[in-house]
C-alpha cells in the first residue's frame, strides 16, 4: 500500500464532503457524454423482476443514466437525487476510464424472483475489461418492478460514504542516448523537499532554515506553505537535482517539520546540450487530452514536445499502469478493483557523439547560428548545435508564467532549431552546384577557363556586377574559380545555362537535395527554396529574368537552404553523387536491450555525373584551403589534418550578412563533414572557418573527438 500513501493522504481532506466529492470527481464517461442529457422517456410498466433488471443494465450500457434512475425503487430514489445519481455514474466513468458496459443476466421463469444474479463486463482504457458479479435486489411497486439500487451495483463494495479512485502509476520513460550509450535524456531520482504542517514546531524558524538550505528567499518558502490546507498534507517546497549530495538530504531530513521524498522525473544530464535535438516535455493540454485519453494520459501528465521527445513520444512513454480502488472517507483502500503493471518505455540510440556535440556548442558559444557535423560514411549526425537554445530541465522544474513568456516572446527565437529550420541564401557554398551544372549540362570541361575581372558585364553595361575582389585573377578553371570564389566565373556559367534553359540550374540544385526536407529522422525541418521560372510566376506574378539565374549562380536571389541541407549536399559530393537522408536515430530498443527497430541512412538517389565532375569539385574545395590563392588558406594553413571546404557570405532581404563555412577531412577518406552557419558576420573563412577547423582536427585525427578531459 506504500505507493498509494501520497494520493490517499490528499484524498482524506475530502472526508467531510464525501458525497460532494463523489459527485465532482469528474464529468462522465470518457468523451462520450453530451453536456446535458435529453429528458427521460416515460418508463413503461416492468412486469417482472427479470424485465426490470434487464432494462436497468441495458440503460447503463447505453449511458442513459436519467432513465436508469426512473427504474429505481422509491426508497432508493429518496436516498439520492436524480442529478447526484447521474453525476456519480459520470464521475466514476471518468475516473475508471470506462468506455463501455455489457452484461449477462439469466432471466428467471418466475416473474417474482429476487435477487437476480448478474455479470457486468466493464471496458476501461486503463485496465481493459473488468468483470463484476453481483446480485440485484428488486421490489414490486404499484407501477411495476423496480431496482433496489445501491452504489454496490456499480462496483462491489462501493457505498454512499466511499468512492472510486484511480492511482495512476507512470512507467520509466525511455532513455535517449548518444552513439556510445551516454545518456542525453533519462529518468533520474530526485528529492522533493516539503513540509507537513502538523509537524511544524516553529514556522518562522523553519522558513528561515529552509531558505538558507535551499538558496531561496524566505518569502518564496513561506508562499509554498499553505496553512489553510489539512494539517497532514505534504506541501512541496523545492525539487533538488539528481546530483544532490546524500549529506544534504540527511540534513534536510533532520529539520523538524521537513519531509524529503524520493521521486523520479525526466532529467537532462548535460543541461541545454543538444536541446533542440532532444526537445522538452510539457504538461499535456486539454486539446491533447481529447485524443490521448485512450492511451492513458490524464490531466497533469507530461508529454514530449518538439525534438526526439515529441517525435518518439509513443515509444519513449511506455504504457501507464496503476490501481483502481474503492477508497473510504478516512483515506484507506477498501477494495482493489483492478491493477495493471506499467510497461516501461523504449530506449532510443542516436548517432550523436556527445563529445563532438559539446565541442561544437562550446566553439559556437553565444554566436547566433548553428553547427552540423555529419559522418559521410553512414550519413549519421555527429553533432547538431543551435544557439540561442533553452534548458529542457527548466520545463521539468516548472516555468513560471513570466519565465515562459520571456522564452516564448524572445526575438532571438531560442526554440528555433537553426540547424534544420532556419533557411538562408547559401552564398558561395552554392558554387559547387553551379560547377556541377556547368560541367554536366553547360558544355564545359574541367579545363575550360573563364575570366575573373573585378567587374562583370555579361548582362550589359547597365547591369554591371562586381566581383568581391578588386583585382583581375586572370583566366581560371572551374576548380580554380571555387578556389578564388570568383563571382564572374559563376555568373558566366549561370548565364550560359539560362540561355539554354533557365530550369537547368534549379534542377541540378534539386537533384542535390536542395529545396526539400532532407528526411532526417526524428527532427522537424524547413524545406528551403529552389526558385524556378514557374515558382516566380505563381508566387510573385513576375517573369523569370536572366539576372535571376545569374544571382542563383553565386547562391543569392530567392534561393534558400538550411544548414543540414548544405551538410548533406557536401556529403553527397564526398560520396560522388550518393544522395541519402541524414541519420539521427539508429535504434529503438526494449528496456531489456532487445532491438525493436533499426535505421540506416536511406538512399534517395544516385546522381550519375561524370567522375571528373566530382573530382573537379573536390579539387576546387581542396584549393580553397590548401592553395595560397584560396579564400580560406590563411585560416587553415598549418592544420594537422588535410581539410577541404568552402566559405560563403550571403545577404538576406533585410541586408543582414550571414556567413558560412563547410568543410570535410581528411580529404582522401573523409570522416566528418562540418558546416558552421553564423547569422551575423563578415567573412565565412575568418569567422566560421576556425570553428570548422577545430572540430575537424579534433575528430579526424583519431577517428573520434578527444575526451572532454583531454
Amino acid at each position: 500500500m506504500d505507493r498509494w500513501l501520497v494520493a490517499i493522504r490528499r484524498l482524506r481532506s475530502l472526508t467531510f464532503l464525501v458525497t460532494v466529492c463523489i459527485v465532482t470527481i469528474a464529468c462522465g464517461l470518457v468523451g462520450q457524454e453530451s453536456p446535458s442529457s435529453p429528458a427521460p422517456s416515460p418508463t413503461p410498466e416492468l412486469k417482472s423482476s427479470s424485465e426490470a433488471a434487464e432494462a436497468f443494465l441495458r440503460l447503463w450500457g447505453e449511458r442513459r443514466y436519467d432513465e436508469m434512475y426512473d427504474i429505481m425503487s422509491t426508497t432508493a430514489q429518496t436516498s439520492i437525487s436524480r442529478q447526484d445519481f447521474v453525476d456519480r455514474y459520470r464521475a466514476i466513468g471518468e475516473e475508471a476510464t470506462i468506455t463501455g458496459v455489457r452484461y449477462e443476466l439469466t432471466a428467471s421463469p418466475d416473474p417474482n424472483t429476487t435477487p437476480l444474479p448478474y455479470t457486468v463486463h466493464v471496458t476501461t482504457l486503463s485496465f481493459g475489461e473488468i468483470e463484476e458479479r453481483g446480485n440485484m435486489e428488486l421490489i414490486k411497486e404499484s407501477n411495476g418492478w423496480r431496482v433496489e439500487w445501491s452504489p454496490a451495483l456499480i462496483f462491489r463494495g462501493l457505498t454512499d460514504s466511499n468512492f472510486v479512485h484511480l492511482f495512476s502509476q507512470s512507467p520509466r520513460r525511455g532513455t535517449i542516448s548518444d552513439r556510445n550509450g551516454v545518456a542525453l535524456a533519462t529518468d533520474a531520482r530526485v528529492w522533493v523537499v516539503g513540509v507537513v504542517p502538523e509537524s511544524i514546531e516553529n514556522i518562522d524558524s523553519l522558513v528561515a532554515t529552509l531558505a538558507q538550505k535551499l538558496s531561496m528567499t524566505a518569502d518564496d518558502v513561506r508562499s509554498r506553505i499553505d496553512l489553510t490546507l489539512p494539517a497532514y498534507y505534504f506541501l512541496p517546497i523545492k525539487t533538488l537535482p539528481p546530483d544532490t549530495a546524500d549529506t544534504m538530504v540527511t540534513e534536510l531530513h533532520e529539520i523538524p517539520g521537513v519531509t524529503v521524498r524520493e521521486q523520479r522525473q525526466r532529467f537532462y544530464p548535460y543541461g541545454d546540450l543538444a536541446a533542440h535535438m532532444l526537445g522538452y516535455m510539457t504538461e499535456v493540454s486539454a486539446e491533447q487530452l481529447e485524443t490521448l485519453r485512450d492511451k492513458g494520459y490524464r490531466e497533469g501528465d507530461r508529454i514530449g514536445a518538439a525534438g526526439l521527445e515529441g517525435t518518439y513520444e509513443a515509444q519513449l512513454a511506455g504504457l501507464k499502469g496503476g490501481t483502481l480502488a474503492i477508497v473510504t472517507s478516512e483515506g484507506t483502500v477498501a477494495r482493489v478493483i483492478a491493477e495493471k503493471t506499467p510497461t516501461p518505455g523504449k530506449d532510443i540510440t542516436t548517432t550523436i557523439d556527445v563529445n563532438v556535440q559539446k565541442l561544437s556548442e562550446d566553439l559556437l558559444g553565444q554566436k547566433k547560428g548553428s553547427v552540423v557535423a555529419l559522418d559521410p560514411n553512414n550519413n549519421g549526425i555527429l553533432a547538431m548545435a543551435s544557439y540561442p537554445r533553452f534548458d529542457p530541465n527548466a520545463f521539468i522544474r516548472g516555468l513560471s508564467a513570466s519565465e515562459w513568456e520571456a522564452l516564448n516572446s524572445n526575438s532571438a527565437l531560442p526554440f528555433l532549431n537553426r540547424a534544420t529550420q532556419a533557411s538562408y541564401p547559401p552564398g558561395s557554398t552554392f558554387k559547387v552546384v553551379t560547377t556541377a551544372a556547368g560541367l554536366e549540362r553547360g558544355g564545359y570541361s574541367t579545363s575550360s577557363r573563364f575570366p575573373c575581372p573585378p567587374v562583370w558585364y555579361g548582362l550589359g553595361e547597365a547591369f554591371a556586377k562586381n566581383n568581391w575582389q578588386s583585382v583581375d585573377r586572370g583566366a581560371l578553371t572551374l576548380s580554380e574559380g571555387l578556389m578564388a570564389s570568383c563571382n564572374p566565373v559563376f555568373y558566366e556559367v549561370a548565364l550560359n545555362l539560362d540561355n539554354q534553359d533557365p530550369n537547368i540550374l534549379p534542377s541540378i540544385a534539386s537533384s542535390l537535395g536542395l529545396g526539400q526536407p532532407t528526411g532526417v529522422n526524428g527532427i522537424d525541418e524547413a524545406a528551403g527554396l529552389v526558385p524556378t521560372p514557374e515558382w516566380k510566376r505563381e508566387n510573385l506574378g513576375e517573369v523569370w529574368f536572366s539576372g535571376d539565374s545569374v544571382n542563383m549562380g553565386i547562391g543569392q536571389g530567392f534561393l534558400l537552404v538550411t544548414p543540414i541541407q548544405t551538410a548533406n549536399m557536401y556529403s553527397t559530393i564526398v560520396n560522388s553523387g550518393l544522395v541519402r537522408k541524414p541519420l539521427l536515430v539508429t535504434k529503438i530498443a526494449s528496456p531489456a536491450g532487445e532491438t525493436v527497430e533499426e535505421f540506416s541512412a536511406e538512399e534517395v538517389r544516385r546522381l550519375e555525373f561524370a567522375s571528373s565532375t566530382w573530382a573537379a569539385i573536390r579539387e576546387g574545395l581542396t584549393l580553397v584551403v590548401a592553395s595560397p590563392g584560396g579564400t580560406a588558406y590563411n585560416t587553415f594553413v598549418g592544420s594537422r589534418v588535410p581539410i577541404a571546404g568552402k566559405s560563403g557570405t550571403a545577404e538576406d532581404i533585410v541586408f543582414q550578412d550571414h556567413v558560412f563555412f563547410v568543410g570535410y577531412a581528411p580529404r582522401e577518406a573523409p570522416q566528418a563533414v562540418v558546416i558552421v552557419a553564423l547569422e551575423e558576420g563578415e567573412s565565412g573563412s575568418r569567422e566560421a572557418g576556425p570553428i570548422v577547423r577545430s572540430i575537424l582536427e579534433s575528430y579526424a585525427t583519431s577517428g573520434g573527438v578527444r575526451q572532454l578531459s583531454d
